[in-house]
């Protein structure tokens, strides 16, 4: 229990708020939830993290509303000292539309949204820099330099679609509807056809990263009410069964189909996160967690379980998968999971100064990817796995049954 003190006002405010359906703080309009996405707001009683966890999640969200810009984004490079060194954890990837989504993304998570309740604000207005700067055909990425948008382009898009589609489910906004079904729209047409994936081209190749968070944003885009038709799901189930491991079925890897020199041959290995991505593009399709295949990626998982030891084991963007794949399996297997997990990010989160709330990109060690997100991305990856065990996005919860 949290008996006292602001914490207590900012939890007992927005989940007193969610369940009696209290007053908007800015909007006339209230949210109203599909059913899907009514059901992530049930959780799941006794599972939550307890208040050092939403202490952990507040305190990280209050980071970046300090570090939201002036127009409502986000920007991935906003933070490092420019000296080009070891110490400098300013990113590499510039993406101000994949910064964005990954912060509604982290709001969204702990039950806020852009017409109701404290954050209601920060999150409308960025929203709206999303929407007046989506393309006519849907495409959501706001053009940076020319090194990023070769790589980032899709992968920005699907997380800001989702971040869209998210906020279109959880409150029937009709002003939303139109955009989010352009970016689902755009994310269909960008498919690859033959390979039934996505890489970093629109229409050209795929790879099982960038086809997971493609995947995400159709699914919630079909939570949410919008158009997806079955035809991109069945193209999916294509190149999962090309991108699974023929012999260690629940065994997943980035590109089978990867040139075979000594830069790109690693993409024909199975890897625990690209086993994290398919295994959960798996439950989405259907599979039950029950199933062999699924519970031998799992024990994968469970032997790679978080840790800080070096630059290989700190990888969050691979905790933010397996979190969400563990979860489903339920059981000791997520109770091993996220008794490993939870403790590493709540004692590493930075707890005074200009950056409290965040997590370091570069200390204790780097993280695996921190040279290409720097601290937003690792930043938002981190609360979503905080979040993800008792405020349930619409994805993680009952979608698979």
């Amino acid at each position: 229990r949290i008996d006292d003190g602001p914490l207590a006002n900012i939890v007992d405010s927005r989940f007193r708020r969610r369940e009696s359906g209290g007053e908007p703080t800015m909007n006339t309009a209230a949210a109203v939830a599909t059913e899907a996405y009514r059901d992530r707001e049930r959780g799941r009683a006794g599972q939550d993290g307890g208040p050092q966890t939403e202490e952990a999640i507040e305190n990280g969200l209050a980071f970046l509303i300090r570090h939201q810009e002036t127009e409502g984004h986000w920007r991935l490079e906003r933070f490092g000292n420019g000296l080009g060194d070891a110490t400098d954890e300013r990113s590499m990837t510039r993406s101000d539309t994949a910064a964005t989504g990954l912060a509604l993304l982290a709001f969204q998570g702990a039950g806020y949204n852009h017409l109701e309740y404290r954050y209601a604000d920060p999150m409308r207005r960025a929203i709206d820099w999303m929407v007046a700067r989506q393309k006519p055909d849907g495409d959501l990425y706001v053009e940076s330099d020319p090194g990023s948008s070769g790589y980032a382009r899709l992968y920005s898009h699907a997380i800001a679609a989702l971040a869209l589609c998210e906020a279109y489910g959880v409150t029937q906004d009709p002003t939303l509807k139109e955009p989010a079904q352009k970016a689902l729209d755009f994310i269909v047409a960008s498919q690859d056809k033959q390979l039934g994936g996505w890489r970093y081209t629109p229409g050209r190749g795929a790879d099982t990263s960038v086809s997971g968070w493609m995947m995400m944003a159709l699914k919630s885009g079909r939570l949410a009410g919008l158009k997806v038709e079955n035809e991109p799901f069945e193209r999916i189930e294509k190149w999962m069964l090309q991108a699974v491991d023929a012999d260690r079925p629940g065994h997943f890897r980035y590109n089978p189909f990867a040139e075979n020199t000594e830069r790109q041959a690693h993409g024909r290995e199975v890897t625990a996160s690209m086993t994290a991505v398919g295994l959960l593009m798996r439950l989405y399709s259907g599979d039950d967690r029950d199933d062999p295949a699924i519970r031998s990626g799992a024990a994968l998982l469970l032997a790679n379980l978080p840790s800080d030891l070096d630059s290989r084991t700190r990888d969050t963007y691979y905790w933010y998968y397996a979190t969400q794949v563990m979860r489903h399996v339920d059981g000791e297997t997520w109770k091993t999971w996220a008794g490993a997990l939870r403790p590493l990010l709540l004692d590493s989160q930075v707890t005074q100064g200009e950056y409290a709330g965040s997590w370091d990109p570069l200390l204790p060690v780097p993280d695996r990817w921190s040279l290409h997100g720097g601290r937003l991305y690792l930043t938002t990856m981190n609360l979503l796995s905080l979040e993800v065990d008792y405020r349930l996005l619409p994805l993680y919860d009952d979608t698979v049954k």
